[in-house]
């Protein structure tokens, strides 16, 4: 019995021995598929950091031009009306005068309304809408006599463009790049990252595969 015994335990060790050896090719192919992958994630992570790099300073350095372009247009726009001040100063004052007047007029026109109304408990604000209508009527017609509108003031385009108009980047413009660092750096930079994780883990198990008793291939290690 003892060589019967000894004789299975030396068949057992042979069998293990052998299939230690048909799996070798398997841990082999696992080793090389877990370093692949391991490099592959430090590669995804170096790419990562380069495209964030570049991200960043795209956004930042769009939003210096636009800082600048707003200086410089601002700048421009201040030194064009202080300089043409003298000459529009006459169409400014008239504007004050007429723009005090409407708003004087309307100040007494809502006091009848409430001195109407306290008195007789009636609406007559009506009445401001079709009296406008009329004015407007009327305006249309002695406007181009007069060269301008008295509803609504426009003065001539030579005068507005002296005195009135400038071109110079808008407020929401420079306020809509400063937001796009904001996304750069809080949600573009960050979902750069992350990619190599699923490749570390993989490689991470297809190298504890090599210790296991039975080794699977490499494309079957998720």
């Amino acid at each position: 019995m003892d060589i019967v015994n000894g004789l299975d335990y030396l068949i057992t060790t042979f069998k293990r021995i052998i299939c230690f050896l048909a799996s070798v090719p398997r841990r082999v192919s696992n080793i090389n598929a877990g370093y692949k992958n391991i490099f592959d994630g430090i590669n995804k992570e170096f790419l990562a950091i380069g495209k964030s790099f570049h991200d960043g300073v795209s956004s930042i350095t769009l939003f210096g031009l636009y800082v600048g372009e707003f200086i410089r247009t601002y700048s421009q726009c201040s030194f064009k009306f202080f300089a043409n001040f003298f000459s529009c100063a006459f169409y400014y004052i008239i504007d004050i005068i007429i723009y005090t007047i409407k708003y004087i007029i309307y100040l007494f026109v809502q006091l009848i309304y409430l001195i109407i109304y306290a008195i007789f408990k009636t609406d007559v604000s009506y009445v401001e809408k079709q009296a406008y209508i009329a004015l407007s009527v009327i305006d249309e017609v002695i406007s181009p006599y007069l060269g301008f509108s008295l509803l609504n003031i426009q003065w001539p385009k030579s005068v507005r463009e002296q005195c009135y108009m400038c071109k110079r980047l808008k407020t929401s413009a420079v306020k809509d790049k400063a937001i796009n660092i904001k996304t750069t750096f809080k949600e573009t930079i960050p979902n750069n990252f992350g990619h190599s994780r699923q490749l570390f883990g993989r490689g991470r198990r297809q190298f504890e595969e090599i210790f296991k008793r039975w080794t699977r291939q490499p494309h079957k290690v998720f």
